[in-house]
């Protein structure tokens, strides 16, 4: 019989994550299979306990129950209570459940796998919410030189820069325009997306000017959280400004052989992911 992992989320119905893991696991002969459940957040503990007793190894998490289900949890790994989300719940064979948070684990090995200068190097991101908070304390923690937090409320910036400089790590918070960008690009190793801006629907859309990225400098690794669409505007126009451009599907892939890993002590191919998941978004147009 197999066993399952299950991803919850409202909505859920987008998810790509049980077509390309259950390839995955396909390849390797793993009796595993990966399903979608949507969960509405009144639901949440009722739907955790049940997979819980029902046996389930795990359950991953997406919006809008990250933050939900750490009152749920009977431990929490180091990356969860940093970040304060967690989106992946363990049902250990004593029947705990333990919390992890492996976004900004999954940005860093997309980022590496790339070849961006992480360990010594200066990081610009972009965005004040949850997803550049969840990137900043993991990067930092990964042997960065400076972090640069920019967001058009420089206030949300700051915050999260506050939670940064406690890590004992070099960061300073700006305002997201076009000279801050321009200084800031011209001495920066990578520059993170870490907003929604290129997100579809909004395809046409970028938060930084095209100018300012002819003007960065020509090491800068340019990196989206979004992969969908695939090539955001913002990575499109870094390209041909002749900068080494990193998609956000790697994160999607990475967060999957951490869950599988996880629940089940099992490696599952990221490159196999990769090309289930291009055929997939291909499909949908």
């Amino acid at each position: 019989m197999k066993r399952t992992i299950a991803i919850i989320g409202d909505p859920i119905g987008h998810s790509i994550t049980p077509r390309i893991q259950n390839h995955a696991l396909q390849l390797i002969g793993a009796q595993i299979i990966n399903i979608a459940c949507r969960v509405a957040p009144q639901d949440l503990e009722a739907a955790v306990r049940g997979a819980r007793a029902l046996g389930l190894l795990g359950l991953m998490v997406t919006i809008p129950h990250k933050e939900a289900v750490l009152a749920l949890c009977d431990r929490l790994d180091d990356s969860a209570r940093l970040i304060g989300a967690a989106n992946l719940l363990h049902f250990t064979p004593e029947s705990d459940i333990v919390g992890y948070s492996s976004d900004g684990w999954a940005a860093v090995k997309s980022l590496e796998e790339e070849g961006a200068a992480i360990r010594g190097g200066r990081i610009v991101i972009l965005g004040g919410g949850g997803s550049a908070r969840s990137l900043a304390l993991t990067l930092a923690g990964e042997g960065v030189r400076e972090i640069v937090l920019l967001n058009r409320t420089v206030e949300r910036a700051r915050k999260i820069a506050r939670e940064v400089a406690a890590l004992n790590v070099a960061v300073r918070a700006d305002v997201l325009d076009s000279s801050t960008c321009r200084r800031e690009l011209s001495q920066a190793d990578v520059l993170v997306n870490a907003t929604s801006i290129g997100m579809s629907p909004r395809v046409e859309e970028s938060p930084i000017e095209a100018q300012v990225l002819e003007a960065a400098r020509p090491s800068l690794t340019v990196y989206d959280i979004v992969y969908n669409p695939l090539e955001t505007r913002l990575l499109r126009e870094a390209r041909a400004a002749g900068l080494s451009g990193v998609d956000g599907l790697g994160m999607l892939i990475y967060t999957n052989v951490f869950a599988v890993r996880t629940c089940a002590g099992l490696e599952i191919s990221a490159r196999a992911m990769r090309e289930e998941a291009l055929k997939a978004l291909a499909a949908r147009g």
